[in-house]
């Protein structure tokens, strides 16, 4: 029981992972930066419905919150680090911190 926690609990992290990792690849090659930001919705918006069942609104909302900061902090980090590496960074510190935010276990056996 525990175990189909964790993996439940670890859900939200990659996909938002994949999400933002995807998202910019995508809009990075095809120089469509909408179609790249489709993709990062569509995976997001699975990623929190996910993480809503699991955690619950409240901690949803603070996780909707560190992405969308993390989106904005990767194109400050940019110039910096490269495209990539801020990419890299910011959803490797996101995927963190949506998996310790979904920690409340909330699911129900039916």
């Amino acid at each position: 029981m525990k175990y189909e926690f964790n993996v439940a609990r670890a859900m939200p992290a990659l996909l938002i992972f994949v999400a933002l990792t995807l998202g910019f690849a995508v809009a990075d090659l095809t120089n469509v930066r909408w179609l790249g930001g489709l993709v990062m919705m569509g995976i997001g918006a699975y990623a929190l419905f996910l993480m809503n069942r699991i955690a619950g609104a409240p901690r949803t909302l603070m996780g909707v919150v560190v992405v969308v900061g993390g989106f904005i902090v990767s194109h400050a980090l940019g110039p910096v680090l490269g495209s990539y590496g801020a990419l890299f960074l910011v959803v490797s510190v996101c995927a963190v911190v949506i998996f310790l935010i979904t920690g409340r276990k909330r699911l129900t056996r039916s």
